[in-house]
């Protein structure tokens, strides 16, 4: 259905509707605010929105998206944005004055996000968000002012959780329990060398007869999310380029990346693809690829991302039920690989931010539109839009006494019954945190239980890395433009003919070339000035 389309059923769903409940304040002078249980503003307004898969799944009608459109008063225009080369995208539309009214990204300390900033391309946030109660709610944990710039907030952090411990849930692994068995493995693996000999055993045996391959992933960029794991712990990076983390090696910091053990979770990647057990199409899969060739039985492993929700949906109810209908033993047939030890013996898992990208606001949009788009962030943080998202549609997907909520299928998936919404949602943030809570219906049973089984054993036994969080955000000339993109270079090494020392070196002398040494003595003595020893 078109954008016209949409807007003239939405405007007509707008006719019918008894009551429409706004919930937010206009605080643009001599605008007219809205209040609870009024109707919506009267002057209808589309946004434009880059989110990765909106433009994929917003292409019909979901009562979801109407109410929250018909709330406001406003059309969502969906603008398509690729996972390959979004950063060039946004670039490319900053420079060209293109930017969409609302576009979400990992940009925060790039040197392209203050060139936004100091140019005008982003608004900021207004100082006064007492009109928007359910955004300044948002906006009120302790890490927000360390995010601000000169006072200002220029974007909304997608968060995540309320702790890096559950970052356990950003990098899954899972592999195929019921073929290991078949190969004569009888024991999960809780080293590499067992992880390494069960993916080995798989390809040799090949149950299934479908060459199959041994570890694939969704992309690239989540290899360090695993193999910087044995070595260098703390160099797991979330793609961005600017997020590296800093520890002190040798009496002076430096991105852990460089660590003088790296290269030993180099070597362990090359020894996995030289022996057969990484995918050989891996450097150019993305998404859809990994996942299907896991499901048909193509893959014995896949690293994901995104909580058990992607394994649930994207593998399990959207891919493997399709090939094998009416199984239900999937959770019995895939197992999710325990965090490995270390070389220093210890257990870790991948850490980021306590959020993972952002929401920003071009700063072409007006102060009428500012207000409607702060209205629509406020909405969804708001009790309304909440039970909106977690539950679905009232008296269809569940119903309500009191305080008590009943879903009436319990089995029905609302992420893939309302994609478009559940997609939409996300802009502000990915309610991490709910969908730990057993009672969520965006999970199985199993899928529940398989993810509290994951962290209650990470919790336990899971170490967390050291480094200098308050290093990663500091500005110093070199590091404001300083990027580290480590899973380009993993795959580089991963995939070359030359000794792994040798190729290793020559990228960090590369590195050096961009400035390396000189943003390594100004930060430490930064960190000096800091007084951080």
């Amino acid at each position: 259905m078109s954008s016209s389309q949409r807007r003239l059923a939405s405007l007509m769903v707008i006719l019918i509707l008894i009551t429409m409940i706004a919930g937010c304040r206009n605080p643009v002078p001599g605008s007219k605010q809205v209040q609870p249980d009024s109707s919506p503003p009267a002057e209808h307004m589309e946004i434009s929105v880059a989110l990765w898969d909106l433009a994929e799944n917003l292409t019909e009608d979901d009562p979801l998206v109407q109410q929250l459109e018909n709330k406001l008063n406003i059309t969502i225009k969906p603008i398509l944005i690729t996972g390959a080369n979004y950063v060039q995208q946004f670039q490319m539309w900053a420079s060209t004055g293109q930017l969409p009214d609302i576009f979400s990204t990992d940009a925060v300390n790039t040197q392209y996000y203050k060139n936004w900033r100091d140019q005008g391309v982003i608004k900021s946030l207004p100082d006064d968000l007492s009109a928007y109660p359910h955004l300044a709610q948002y906006l009120s944990t302790p890490e927000i002012p360390d995010l601000k710039d000169n006072g200002k907030l220029y974007f909304i952090p997608r968060k995540t959780y309320d702790s890096t411990d559950y970052n356990l849930l950003d990098r899954l692994v899972i592999y195929r329990w019921d073929l290991a068995k078949q190969a004569g493995i009888t024991k999960e693996p809780e080293t590499w060398d067992e992880f390494r000999a069960m993916l080995q055993a798989i390809v040799n045996k090949d149950p299934e007869n479908k060459n199959i391959t041994g570890l694939t992933s969704v992309g690239n960029l989540l290899l360090g999310g695993l193999f910087w794991l044995y070595s260098s712990p703390a160099a797991t990076s979330d793609g961005s380029g600017s997020d590296f983390k800093w520890i002190k090696e040798d009496g002076k910091y430096i991105p852990a990346v460089f660590s003088k053990y790296s290269v030993e979770s180099l070597k362990l990647l090359r020894n996995f693809y030289t022996s057969g057990l990484i995918d050989p199409d891996l450097p150019v899969t993305r998404g859809e690829m990994g996942r299907d060739k896991f499901a048909q039985g193509k893959a014995a492993a896949l690293i994901t991302a995104g909580l058990f929700q992607n394994v649930d949906i994207n593998i399990y109810k959207e891919r493997w039920l399709k090939l094998h209908p009416g199984d239900t033993a999937f959770y019995d047939k895939i197992k999710v690989l325990k965090p490995l030890k270390s070389m220093d013996g210890n257990r870790y898992h991948a850490i980021f931010k306590p959020f993972w990208s952002e929401s920003y606001i071009s700063s072409k949009v007006s102060d009428k539109k500012m207000d409607r788009i702060l209205q629509l962030f406020d909405y969804m943080n708001s009790p309304e839009f909440l039970e909106m998202r977690h539950y679905g549609l009232k008296d269809v997907d569940y119903t309500k006494t009191g305080d008590t909520i009943t879903m009436i299928d319990p089995n029905v998936s609302l992420l893939t019954k309302y994609k478009p919404f559940s997609t939409l949602a996300n802009l502000l943030d990915w309610d991490g945190m709910f969908k730990l809570k057993p009672g969520y219906v965006g999970l199985s049973p199993e899928a529940h239980k398989a993810q509290q089984e994951l962290l209650d054993y990470s919790m336990k036994m899971t170490s967390k890395q050291n480094f200098e969080i308050r290093l990663t955000k500091l500005s110093t000339p070199t590091k404001d433009s300083f990027t580290i993109f480590d899973s380009d270079d993993m795959i580089r090494v991963m995939i070359s003919k030359l000794p792994v020392e040798v190729i290793w070196q020559d990228i960090i002398n590369g590195y050096k070339e961009k400035g390396l040494d000189r943003m390594i003595a100004e930060v430490n003595a930064k960190a000096k000035e800091m007084g951080i020893d």
